[in-house]
């Protein structure tokens, strides 16, 4: 069995997978002072929830984008399945060619995301990840990574709003019912939820007429993406695990 793990700024994801079957999914809250004993017994309280024997688990990759947990993941899944991860970093066979101006500068979320569209979907095709920050990555038909967007995610938005005002509150996130809000909290969703909905659609459009080819697929992911693709225009398949198939990707490529 494989773990594939995305350690992301707001939220850690893993996936179990029995040969090409995906076992379950799970999340953790992404706690930069955890140590290695904590990790692990997050680690086994899932397992025993799901089932799974984590002697059963002999593979491991992962990607990260918070440098500082990376050796605390690591070390957590090895003290619970024996198993040395995989680290997604340069060196790693990808498959996937980046055509950016610094290589290096991709982040690992990136790259798995990429290759998790690839190997799912027709081309080429927009990956729009919707996490602590707001990414619309473009791939074209050859396969190969042409670039992407970033921009402050929905909850930092929303975060900055209440703490940067002496007026507006925290609120949860939802979809409002109308652009036109006559109360403090629709007001805010309206311009935080439909905003990012029409900064999505306008950006996807933007990038699809500059790429000049037709975008065969848009994909979503991320956190907040299910709820905000629902306003949007541009037609978007909803993928939460396309990290995690793509890890499993990486990973089948570097062990044969």
């Amino acid at each position: 069995m494989l773990i594939t793990i995305d350690i992301g700024n707001t939220n850690i994801s893993l996936g179990i997978f029995d040969g090409d079957k995906k076992s379950f999914t799970a999340r953790l809250a992404t706690q930069r002072e955890r140590t290695i004993d904590q990790y692990a017994a997050e680690l086994l309280i899932i397992f025993s929830l799901n089932k799974i024997d984590s002697n059963a688990i002999d593979g491991s990759i992962i990607s990260s984008v918070v440098p500082e947990l990376t050796n605390t993941i690591s070390g957590a899944i090895e003290k619970v399945t024996g198993c040395e991860s995989m680290i997604l970093s340069p060196g790693i066979k990808t498959g996937l060619k980046i055509v950016t101006d610094c290589h290096s500068q991709v982040g690992a979320d990136l790259v798995a995301a990429s290759v998790g569209a690839i190997a799912k979907y027709p081309l080429p095709c927009l990956v729009v990840d919707l996490g602590t920050a707001t990414k619309i990555i473009l791939i074209d038909e050859s396969g190969t990574f042409r670039g992407c967007t970033i921009s402050a995610g929905v909850k930092i938005s929303l975060d900055a709003l209440s703490q940067k005002t002496s007026q507006l509150p925290a609120i949860s996130l939802k979809t409002p019912s109308t652009a036109i809000g006559t109360n403090t909290t629709d007001c805010m969703l309206a311009g935080t939820v439909l905003g990012t909905a029409a900064m999505l659609d306008g950006l996807c459009e933007r990038m699809e007429k500059e790429f000049g080819s037709e975008i065969k697929t848009t994909v979503a992911t991320g956190g907040y993406s299910h709820e905000i693709i629902k306003s949007c225009y541009r037609e978007m398949i909803y993928d939460k695990d396309i990290l995690l198939d793509g890890l499993k990707v990486i990973y089948n490529k570097n062990i044969k």
